[in-house]
């Protein structure tokens, strides 16, 4: 079916909600007397989690330790998650967040050709409507032809159930649809109501959706062009959102390849890396002591480890860089302690079906030198930074092997 509705997940593709969230929370804390900060990557593990609620009461619980189990715990959640709610209105009204790249050039082209625009997500519509018209300008709520929002704790939850009340609420076929998503999680609802999706990768989003889940994984919108570098950043011309639509709308029908990185040559991904380097990962337990752990290290020669549980689960990563954090912080202290209270425990994973040039930027944007490879929830291999520049180098030279052989072929 030709594409007709264009429907955009309100918290992570149309703006990164997850960092004003996360900015609300510390806030709820300090306002109650509480310092504790909380970091990027442990509210990005908290997403699994579902609803705000939720989160907020794994947070103060997390905070309590010993009181967490006390009667009153309850009404101390529900009050930080008011007071959480509030800065967060508070803060998209102070113009704290901007549309991510490419969103604008979409709506206004996509209102130009005609096709219908929905807005869903999990948030008040009063929030909802402040972000539009940050991002838009006072008439952004109009914009939409329909927004489909859910506020309720459990109906938060339920992003399946979000992507099928929108597709209620806009009156259209699936097949008419195309979802513009930014987590694992947001992708599989969309696919699981029978939406076609593309994923623009939120930063809040640790694990990487496989490119056979979606339509096209991608960095953001200018990235289905192919754009990379200082480029992406650059303005978008008339033509070029024209062809981001023409782009969507090929994807959506699936007459185009699945990954934008394969417009002009072979594209290298996470399997050919582990074809080379094998499967093989050097694992360790979380009851593990730091003085075994660098004795592993050293004997492995590997600069880190993946943490596993009992059941072979990834609880963490840890890192020679984190031994020298523990140093700083436990000196003396630091062999006799277990390697569950050093490790990353929000672990940002990649896949198979990944391209070399998508990993190298999520290492970048990330700051981080080794990334596990997951299939179906399972460890399958790990790749460092110095496997993907290697690789991003054999690929610019491939490429400038293929310009060489077309140029010498019309002279």
């Amino acid at each position: 079916m030709t594409l007709q509705v264009i429907i955009i997940r309100a918290d992570g593709a149309f703006a990164e909600t997850d960092d004003l969230r996360r900015q609300s929370f510390v806030k709820a804390f300090s306002e109650a007397g509480f310092d504790w900060d909380i970091t990027r990557e442990q509210f990005a593990a908290s997403r699994k989690l579902g609803s705000l609620h939720a989160r907020m009461d794994y947070f103060v619980r997390l905070f309590l330790k010993r009181g967490r189990d006390a009667g009153d715990v309850e009404q101390l959640v529900t009050a930080m998650r008011r007071h959480a709610c509030k800065a967060f209105a508070q803060l998209i009204e102070q113009g704290a967040i901007a549309p991510r790249e490419g969103i604008r050039e979409l709506v206004v082209t996509a209102r130009q050709e005609g096709l219908r625009l929905v807005l869903a997500g999990a948030m008040r519509r009063e929030d909802a409507d402040r972000l539009l018209i940050q991002a838009l300008g006072e008439r952004g709520p109009e914009v939409f032809d329909v927004i489909t929002l859910v506020n309720d704790a459990e109906q938060a939850a339920d992003v399946e159930a979000l992507y099928r009340q929108a597709l209620r609420d806009a009156g259209a076929e699936p097949g008419q649809c195309l979802v513009v998503e930014a987590t694992i999680q947001g992708t599989a609802a969309a696919k699981a109501a029978g939406l076609p999706v593309i994923t623009t990768r939120s930063s809040y989003c640790l694990e990487s959706p496989c490119a056979g889940d979606s339509a096209g994984v991608f960095e953001d919108l200018p990235s289905v062009l192919a754009r990379t570098g200082k480029q992406r950043l650059e303005p978008l011309s008339a033509e070029e959102r024209s062809d981001i639509v023409a782009a969507l709308q090929k994807l959506q029908s699936g007459k185009t390849d699945s990954n934008s990185d394969s417009k002009r040559s072979p594209v290298m991904r996470v399997s050919d890396i582990l074809k080379i380097k094998g499967p093989a990962v050097k694992t360790i337990e979380p009851t593990a002591t730091i003085r075994a752990l660098a004795q592993d290290l050293r004997l492995e020669g590997v600069g880190a480890m993946i943490v596993l549980d009992a059941k072979g689960a990834i609880s963490g990563i840890i890192s020679e860089r984190d031994l020298a954090r523990g140093l700083a912080e436990y000196g003396s202290d630091l062999s006799s302690l277990n390697v569950s209270a050093l490790m990353t425990q929000a672990v940002v994973t990649c896949a198979p079906d990944d391209s070399v040039a998508t990993v190298s930027r999520v290492m970048t944007q990330r700051r981080i030198r080794h990334l596990p490879v997951v299939i179906d929830g399972k460890l399958a291999g790990l790749i460092s930074i110095g496997d993907v520049l290697k690789h991003r180098l054999d690929e610019v030279q491939l490429e400038a092997n293929v310009l060489r052989d077309l140029a010498l072929s019309r002279s």
